[in-house]
């Protein structure tokens, strides 16, 4: 794969390997492997984990038969929602796009397609599911294993930063966000993309407690890392902290979606999680 056009200024040298920048310390990696390897058996088991280039490079469009179907349904209309209605604003191109839990870097592949400069972050590396998918892509872009919280990077080069469904995985996201925003640029615009938002807490608890059970009966365990969701007081007090505009975009599945929602709500006894696209940006 031939380098990028664009790489980052980092903080401090960053060794890479198989493409990859590697900014992950040998006791990092260490204490997140338990995570990552039963995150891979429940992808493996949900149809995630693909070996044909043409999945990859199809995305966020699958087949029908694709037993997330539903789920990329969602990640389509959001992908829609941000290039047409939340990057445009930004009045300039070619963009310099951060993804934070870019995964196997599908939505840096599509950016770079429209013409822009993107950087793929992300723990996990191997080519069925992580950053060395990008094997199956015909673009480059920057790939990068690091942690949301410490991004070994100059601040201000990106006049974007999205996370790529993957804020809810933070421990502290209102911390986290804020931590992110010192990527941008002046005037640049912040992203939380199909991660799971309340609108009470107590409903995105009982759906995490689901979650987990869910797991649990799965793989033996609970699949433990981060909140698990977010909630609209949560992004709204972090929009105020910031001094920042929040917009909401939602996203919603093809025929059905919303009845299917409300049954499964009535079943759960709570409010169904809502996606689709929160961006921070412009001073108040």
């Amino acid at each position: 794969m031939p380098d990028p056009p664009w790489t980052p200024e980092f903080t401090a040298e960053v060794p890479a390997r198989d493409g990859i920048y590697r900014a992950l310390s040998h006791e990092r990696l260490l204490e997140i492997e338990p995570f990552l390897a039963q995150y891979r058996r429940i992808r493996a088991a949900d149809g995630y984990r693909q070996s044909d280039a043409a999945y990859y490079r199809g995305l966020p469009e699958v087949a029908r038969v694709d037993p997330q179907h539903a789920v990329w349904r969602i990640r389509q209309q959001s992908f829609r929602h941000l290039c047409g209605r939340v990057l445009p604003r930004l009045g300039r191109r070619p963009l310099r796009v951060l993804d934070l839990g870019a995964g196997n870097g599908w939505l840096s592949h599509r950016l770079t397609l429209l013409g822009n400069v993107c950087v793929a972050v992300d723990w996990l590396d191997d080519s069925d599911d992580g950053l060395g998918a990008a094997l199956h892509y015909p673009t480059t872009f920057t790939r990068l294993q690091a942690d949301f919280d410490h991004l070994p990077m100059v601040d201000g080069q990106f006049d974007a930063v999205i996370f790529n469904a993957s804020i809810h995985y933070s421990a502290n996201p209102s911390a986290t966000l804020r931590s992110a925003s010192k990527a941008l640029v002046n005037g640049g615009t912040l992203v939380v993309m199909d991660s799971p938002v309340f609108v009470r807490e107590a409903d995105g608890r009982r759906m995490l407690a689901e979650r987990q059970q869910g797991f649990a009966d799965r793989i033996g365990r609970p699949l433990e890392w981060g909140v698990g969701y977010l909630t609209v007081d949560g992004l709204e007090r972090t929009a105020r902290e910031a001094g920042l505009v929040l917009q909401r975009i939602p996203s919603r599945g093809g025929p059905g979606w919303a009845f299917r929602r409300w049954l499964a709500g009535r079943k759960l006894r709570r409010q169904p999680a809502g996606f689709g696209i929160w961006s921070f940006g412009g001073a108040t």
